[in-house]
């Protein structure tokens, strides 16, 4: 059975998601030996490491707001639904063009014998930010499941899965009322969590999760690059009325990168 990875990149000018994407492939290559094909709406004008390009035209635009450009962007979202049908390979892994790959981890996904597999927890690095609000959404405190990292192979309970997640979004207002949540701006995470729920009949359920948590780096932490695989991530913290600078060092660790302008600084490394 083939094997690969996927990545969706549309540029929203304010980030090259595309350039973006092909340092992830380059990771890709290095640390799990997978080829990774690439969605996205233009020409790639410069050398690549995709084994794969795929045209689609660009989805409507979303918008969110971007805390590392403290400023309302581009969100170009909409589509991830469609990763059964469009990737070319049996096995996939589905990644966020901001998901930095430090080890051979990910791999561990494909002898698991599961159909899909997302993670169901997320956390701060620094361990300075709870992440309790960010693992669930809604007015309910609905758990979260995060569309960062999904693996899935192709066979039938994969088929109705997505085939669930592409309802969802198709009626994501209904949903954003029946869990209480704001429809803007649309959130595969929300999508992916619902589509949880509906094909575990309606139960809470950790079958389909990774066993380990993904681990981020929030927006406001600073990511310093010491050598290719690893990196200082600065944070600070308040006592007595003073601002405390901190700094903790990761090496060979899969990581979240949320802002986008240190994810930059790092695949520029």
């Amino acid at each position: 059975m083939s094997k690969g990875c996927l990545v969706f990149a549309f540029n929203n000018g304010m980030f090259d998601y595309v350039r973006l994407a092909n340092s992830c492939s380059i990771r890709i290559s290095e640390h799990l030996d997978l080829p990774t094909a690439v969605v996205t709406n233009e020409t790639i004008k410069f050398d690549h490491n995709f084994d794969k390009v795929i045209i689609l035209p660009k989805p409507s635009n979303n918008a969110r707001f971007f805390h590392d450009t403290k400023g309302v962007g581009k969100w170009i979202n909409f589509n991830r639904c469609d990763a059964y049908s469009i990737t070319p390979y049996d096995e996939t892994i589905l990644l966020d063009a901001d998901y930095v790959v430090n080890s051979t981890q990910l791999n561990l996904l494909f002898a698991a014998n599961k159909s899909i597999l997302y993670h169901g927890h997320s956390y701060d690095i620094t361990g300075n930010t709870t992440f309790d609000v960010a693992n669930r959404f809604g007015v309910f405190g609905f758990p979260m499941s995060w569309a960062t990292v999904v693996y899935f192979k192709k066979d039938n309970y994969t088929t109705n899965f997505f085939k669930i997640m592409q309802m969802v979004q198709e009626n994501y207002q209904h949903y954003a009322n029946v869990y209480n949540f704001s429809a803007f701006p649309y959130r595969n995470d929300y999508a992916l969590s619902i589509t949880d729920s509906i094909s575990n009949g309606h139960f809470l359920s950790n079958e389909n999760h990774i066993l380990w948590d993904l681990a981020a780096v929030i927006p406001t932490d600073k990511v310093e690059c010491v050598d290719k695989n690893s990196y200082d991530v600065a944070y600070s913290t308040s006592a007595n009325g003073k601002q405390l600078l901190h700094k903790i060092h990761v090496a060979n660790m899969d990581l979240h990168i949320m802002g986008k302008k240190d994810l930059e600084k790092i695949y520029d490394f």
